[in-house]
């Protein structure tokens, strides 16, 4: 953190207004002493902010305005990460509500099925196990579009993921909600097969039909599913 005093800001703004970011509209000291910048707002489509090279061949900067634009960079940069990290949040959620939603009607739908077979009488049992793996396919379908989706999100956490914000406050900031969504890592898109929610309801479909194995193996019906 660098230290110039409020007698010299204004005089150290000027020595270096031939380097001020653009978007740069000023800069004061706090009651706390402490340099505050200010800017107009980034919208993370600029270019990411970076220390014009001209700075360091210039004899006319004296030590505090060299500091001066080296920390308002600092700052611009930040301000401009969490700007396009919020910009890029916003992008690649846009329809991430609507995949979920689908998603989880079907699982409730898979789940509400095999519960259904306990009390189902034997006449109906075979045709409640067809819909059962229709819906058991359409669940499977459901997790790998929102896998598509989860790791398009989790590449702009990566892309990101040095900001200072952290994924709650950049999904308050692009106004979304993630509520359960079940989004992995980079990692766990890359170096897997399936995405994390495509692999969870295939062991749970596994799960299922070896289940449903087993009762038909035990009832006499040898084709359950």
């Amino acid at each position: 953190m660098i230290t110039i005093s409020a007698g010299v800001i204004d005089e150290v703004i000027k020595e270096a207004r031939a380097y001020h970011h653009p978007h740069f509209t000023g800069a004061s000291i706090s009651r706390f002493n402490r340099l505050v910048f200010h800017f107009k707002p980034f919208t993370g489509a600029e270019e990411e902010p970076a220390r014009p090279l001209g700075t360091w061949k210039d004899d006319n900067l004296t030590p505090d305005s060299r500091a001066l634009i080296d920390a308002e960079y600092d700052e611009a940069s930040r301000l401009w990460r969490e700007a396009a990290f919020t910009a890029a949040i916003k992008q690649a959620t846009n329809d991430a509500a609507s995949l979920w939603d689908t998603y989880t009607q079907n699982r409730t739908t898979m789940d509400q099925l095999l519960t259904s077979l306990d009390s189902k009488p034997d006449t109906y049992w075979r045709a409640t196990v067809s819909q059962l793996v229709a819906a058991q396919n359409k669940a499977l379908d459901a997790a790998i579009a929102w896998d598509r989706k989860g790791l398009e999100i989790a590449t702009v956490h990566d892309r990101f993921l040095y900001s200072d914000l952290s994924c709650a406050d950049v999904y308050k900031a692009a106004s979304v909600d993630p509520g359960e969504w079940l989004i992995g890592s980079l990692y766990d898109y890359e170096a897997f097969r399936g995405g994390p929610l495509t692999r969870a309801v295939q062991q749970q479909v596994d799960a299922q039909r070896e289940h449903l194995r087993t009762v038909a193996s035990l009832s006499g019906d040898r084709d359950p599913a």
